[in-house]
């Protein structure tokens, strides 16, 4: 039996309370990382822009068209055959110069030569008949010196009661002979003054035939060639005077009443480019019953070559401007029905109730709830609640 020392029995126990302790090898967590610590919450990187003061507008945008404010559609002003047009589309005309075509000269000028004929020989017979009725009136004088004489005779005895008689119907033939020359005289002069009406109709047919232009301007469209037959009305050409055009829209009903001929302004743009600010000078005296709008005008002083007739345009009318404190539209949100923005101070975002007016361009007004000057955020505001941190880019 083996005899152990006291020191030999102690290394024997500690070991084994070591052995133990390790648990196989398994070491053992140290206390202070038993337990996880919690991180900081972290801030929401956002853009913010200073609220500042800005022009807005209430104001109608709507499509329109510019126009000729003045225009003629040139027609036919008598029948006959096209014998000749003159003028082309884009041609250049000057009112009351330009020739532009003309419709069967030669019939009409024959017709006139037989209006003139027959004024001359109207003319002529009335040179007749003033003669004849010259011719009847010394006739009726010289019945009515018989009569008196043989009136004397009779009344003396000196003549039979038959040569009186006959000397007294010689002077009321030559008094009825009288009444029928003033007649004759009276229907030469009506035949003249028919035949002059003949001729002047004569005359106006033979200028009717060839028409120059009503208007100065160009020529937009040909709508007949020579050779084609006309008729009294028939539409040869359209001319357009392009130094003065308007530009014309439609506007829903509920803006009649805002809408003043010479004070409402308007914004125009032709394409892409500005064409300046102009003024209505139109309202239609009635609303469409079907369409339920109205159409307006305004004549443009300043477009320059941007105005062409035919084009489309926009116009912009503006009903009332006013300066007003403004954030731009994407920074405005509804929370709980209401609009707010969120303002950054401090790191810390604060959600303000708002009262908006006015968006014009991206940009809405506020008209109650903020201070010009406050850093509004524009950037990240949709990922934010009152109170979270913020770190401003």
């Amino acid at each position: 039996m083996k005899t152990y020392t006291p020191s030999f029995i102690l290394l024997t126990m500690a070991l084994a309370v070591g052995l133990t302790a390790t648990g196989c090898g398994r070491k053992t967590p140290k206390p202070e990382a038993a337990k996880e610590k919690a991180p900081e919450e972290l801030a929401l990187i956002i853009r913010a822009m200073p609220a500042d003061w800005r022009n807005f507008e209430r104001r109608l945008s709507v499509q329109g068209t510019l126009e000729s404010k003045v225009f003629a559609h040139v027609a036919a002003r008598t029948d006959g055959n096209l014998d000749t047009l003159w003028v082309d589309r884009g041609d250049a005309v000057t009112a009351g110069e330009t020739p532009l075509f003309q419709i069967d000269p030669i019939s009409r000028q024959n017709a006139l030569t037989i209006a003139q004929q027959n004024l001359a020989v109207a003319q002529a017979s009335l040179k007749v008949a003033k003669a004849s009725s010259d011719k009847i009136k010394a006739e009726a004088r010289k019945a009515q010196l018989d009569f008196e004489r043989y009136e004397r005779l009779h009344q003396e005895g000196n003549i039979s009661p038959s040569e009186f008689e006959s000397a007294d119907v010689a002077r009321a033939q030559a008094e009825a002979g009288i009444a029928v020359a003033k007649a004759q005289v009276d229907l030469a002069e009506r035949q003249v003054k028919q035949a002059e009406a003949n001729l002047a109709i004569a005359e106006k047919n033979l200028a009717d035939a060839k028409v120059v232009a009503p208007i100065s301007g160009r020529v937009s469209a040909r709508l007949a060639e020579p050779g084609e037959q006309m008729f009294v009305g028939k539409v040869v050409l359209r001319i357009d005077d392009t130094s003065q055009v308007e530009a014309a829209a439609f506007l829903p009903a509920q803006y009649y009443g805002e809408v003043e001929p010479g004070q409402t302004k308007f914004r125009l743009q032709i394409g892409n480019q500005d064409a300046g600010m102009h003024t209505v000078t139109y309202r239609s005296p009635t609303i469409n019953p079907t369409l339920r709008t109205f159409e307006i005008k305004g004549r443009l002083q300043n477009a320059g070559e941007l105005a062409v007739p035919g084009q489309m345009a926009d116009l912009t009318l503006v009903f009332e401007s006013r300066e007003g404190l403004g954030v731009p539209s994407a920074a405005v949100l509804v929370r709980g029905g209401r609009p707010v923005v969120f303002v950054a101070r401090d790191g810390v975002a604060a959600a303000r109730e708002i009262e908006t007016g006015l968006q014009n361009d991206g940009w809405t007004e506020i008209l109650s709830g903020l201070e010009p000057g406050e850093p509004v955020v524009t950037e990240g505001q949709t990922q934010l609640h009152d109170g979270m941190a913020v770190d401003v880019l």
